[in-house]
């Protein structure tokens, strides 16, 4: 969490709500789920959250589950977020996927200094959406910067009022990685539809794009700026969630998705199984079969573990963190246990297909559809299996990181290291 105050959060009056206070996003979340399973070939073809999704989303109240109480939110959990997403993802996965991202950086906007949000929100309906790669340049002028940029996978950004992106910004120190947050409503910008893909599709992360924007200084949150752990835990009147250390977040949030996917699709073969035939064998159906019974298990095994892998990780964040300061250890292991769980997802997705055979792959048959996105979403770079469990042997051995995002991975544990 980045926060740009130097001792105490400072007081606010709380934004009127314009929705229901959700006290159980979960339940609600679950109760959406025919409405997002209707509209599923919709939004994989539109490229977007279609609107009748988008209107009940924004009236369910889910976009602030995680915007802070003194901004008027219910300052939910990390792990609620996550299963929130996860249950949505149950009924359509590139919607959960655009959810998930818009209402965790709405959430952080919220809880940012009034200076800021008064600028952010005019209404309290306002949603962000972010893409960090500093792709872009900012070049200072009176009263803050001219920004220009092409972000790519933009995820959400169809919906979006704002955008918190990745610039460079050439300082009197050299130039400098920052975040901006870009008015997608202002003229300067535009989005660029490219977004093509064999899955998540629904999540449309298209390209945006900003030409000469202006950025008041207050909008820019400055990466260098960012108070060590120890100068937060020591602060007055934070919530939670401004506990919560910025690396982890990111891959955690793109998982929570890929959790519900798998899900869904450990869901939908095992109950067709007892009545589905297996053309030129002598089963009565897939059940009988200790075969396919075995893979199914397996496959359900493989989920859970992926769950027991995030949840030690989101533990992280919602406890150990309020506590004390994560170290480049802790999150190494996060970062691993992220890349592991998807490498299970990915399995049990492959090995649930096995299972229900070509006629899975019928494009009128909706199990591949979340299939194609389990598998494409699955591969996103911040989740690289193999380099994320890389990442957890160099901070075991003591080996330099293999991640920009984590340049510090010490220390390693007292029984790994040289005696």
């Amino acid at each position: 969490m980045i926060l740009m105050r130097s001792e105490t959060v400072e007081e606010r009056p709380a934004y009127v709500r314009p929705v229901a206070f959700v006290a159980d996003p979960v339940v609600v979340a679950a109760s959406l789920r025919p409405l997002l399973e209707n509209h599923a070939a919709a939004c994989e073809r539109e490229r977007r959250i279609v609107p009748a999704v988008m209107e009940a989303l924004r009236a369910s109240g889910l976009f602030h589950i995680t915007a802070p109480e003194r901004a008027g939110g219910p300052g939910h959990r990390l792990t609620t977020h996550i299963e929130t997403v996860a249950e949505l993802a149950k009924g359509c996965v590139g919607t959960a996927w655009s959810y998930g991202l818009l209402s965790g950086i709405t959430g952080t906007a919220f809880a940012l200094p009034p200076a800021m949000t008064e600028r952010l929100f005019q209404t309290g309906e306002e949603l962000f959406c972010s893409a960090s790669a500093p792709s872009g340049k900012a070049v200072a002028v009176p009263g803050g910067y001219r920004v220009s940029g092409r972000w790519g996978y933009g995820s959400g950004c169809l919906h979006a009022d704002w955008a918190l992106n990745g610039v460079m910004i050439e300082t009197d120190a050299g130039v400098e990685p920052a975040l901006a947050f870009l008015d997608l409503r202002d003229p300067a910008c535009s989005i660029e539809d490219n977004w093509h893909v064999a899955g998540m599709a629904g999540s449309g992360s298209n390209m945006i794009v900003a030409r000469d924007l202006f950025v008041p200084d207050n909008l820019i949150l400055w990466s260098s700026r960012t108070p060590p752990a120890e100068a937060i835990l020591a602060m007055e009147g934070l919530e939670p969630r401004d506990r919560w250390p910025m690396e982890p977040l990111f891959p955690l949030g793109v998982l929570a998705p890929m959790l519900g996917a798998a899900t869904a699709l450990l869901e939908g073969v095992a109950q067709a199984m007892p009545r589905r035939q297996i053309a030129g064998w002598t089963y009565a159906g897939q059940s009988g079969s200790e075969a396919l019974v075995g893979m199914t298990g397996r496959a359900a095994m493989e989920i859970d573990s992926a769950w027991l892998h995030v949840r030690r990780a989101a533990g992280m964040l919602d406890e150990a963190a309020q506590c004390r300061g994560l170290t480049g250890f802790d999150k190494a292991r996060i970062q691993a246990d992220c890349g592991y769980a998807m490498e299970l997802l990915r399995a049990a997705g492959n090995r649930l297909m096995d299972v229900a055979g070509p006629g899975a792959f019928a494009l009128s048959n909706p199990l591949q559809r979340i299939w194609r996105d389990l598998s494409v979403g699955t591969r996103h770079n911040a989740l690289n299996g193999q380099l994320s469990i890389e990442l957890y042997g160099r901070a075991i051995t003591g080996l330099p990181s293999n991640i920009a995002l984590l340049p510090d991975i010490t220390p390693a544990p007292t029984w790994a290291r040289p005696k």
